[in-house]
């Protein structure tokens, strides 16, 4: 991997490493399938799901690649511009031409949940099957420019919760679509990512303020010098990763040197992946 990281998986024992630069590296072996930024990823039980977006060209694709087979590399960004209208995802077990910016990604085994700007929030599985399909917020109020735009989707035992820019949120059925609850924070936010820990969430907006939200309110908010890179809940409080801070939600902040990119956990001890491709532990003095 010559570029930093961005995000990493583990897969049937194996980890996944994806760059900046819309690399994949598996058993230190690079390639890229497609010559742009790889936007959203998530694993599902036939592997890698993900978009890879171009908006100088104003293309996407979205496609899963099999991790069973060496990742293939792709076409390049010369030859894409030539080939803009048909070139797929070197490698992709499907691929698709997707004529709307992918706004979020999840997914869980043969389940793969995705929302299109200005088209909808729709179910597939892992063969590329459609299982259902949503349209897309709508508000009869006055709201912020794009604040019904999906910001976030968590996927969970048996329903899936869709969270928007504006704080909106709904709970709908995994299997069938159908909506169960639809609610709202009754906060301002851009809300920009959302981490979850079964039925326990913690939201991420855009001008540094997070909350925990729990059983439809509010637990704990507190402003952050930065967006969430990363956050897990270790059974505890929240860990998170924010611009060149590690904290506790309920805790202390401590400064690091390198952006964090990703928390792991490596034999008991969470730990940060930084931007430079190293590892160190978390909230420990870096400086």
């Amino acid at each position: 991997m010559q570029s930093a990281p961005w995000k990493i998986f583990h897969h049937g024992g194996r980890e996944v490493v994806i760059d900046v630069d819309g690399g994949i590296t598996i058993d230190g072996n690079t390639a890229n399938p497609f010559p742009t930024d790889i936007t959203h990823a998530a694993m599902c039980d036939e592997g890698l799901v993900a978009t890879w977006v171009d908006h100088e060209l104003r293309l996407a694709r979205m496609a899963l690649i099999s991790l069973n087979d060496e990742i293939q590399n792709g076409i390049s960004k010369a030859e894409l511009r030539l080939n803009r209208n048909n070139a797929m995802v070197a490698g992709s077990t499907w691929c698709h031409i997707v004529d709307a910016e992918p706004l979020a990604l999840s997914a869980k085994d043969d389940k793969i949940i995705f929302a299109l700007w200005m088209r909808g929030l729709y179910c597939v599985d892992s063969g590329d099957h459609e299982i259902w399909r949503l349209p897309l917020f709508q508000s009869k109020e006055k709201t912020p420019p794009r604040a019904d735009e999906i910001a976030a989707i968590s996927i969970l035992e048996e329903h899936v919760m869709v969270w928007t820019r504006g704080g909106k949120y709904r709970k709908v059925s995994l299997n069938d679509g159908k909506i169960l609850t639809e609610g709202t924070l009754d906060v301002e936010c851009d809300l920009e990512e959302v981490f979850n820990h079964g039925e326990k969430f913690l939201l991420s907006s855009k001008d540094g303020w997070t909350w925990e939200f729990e059983n439809d309110q509010i637990t704990v908010a507190r402003k952050l010098r930065g967006t969430i890179q990363d956050a897990i809940f270790d059974g505890d409080d929240w860990r998170i990763i924010s611009w060149r801070d590690d904290l506790m939600l309920r805790g202390d902040s401590v400064r690091r040197v390198d952006l964090g990119v990703q928390l792991i956990q490596k034999d008991g001890v969470w730990m940060v992946l930084d931007n430079q491709g190293n590892f160190s532990c978390h909230m420990s003095e870096s400086e």
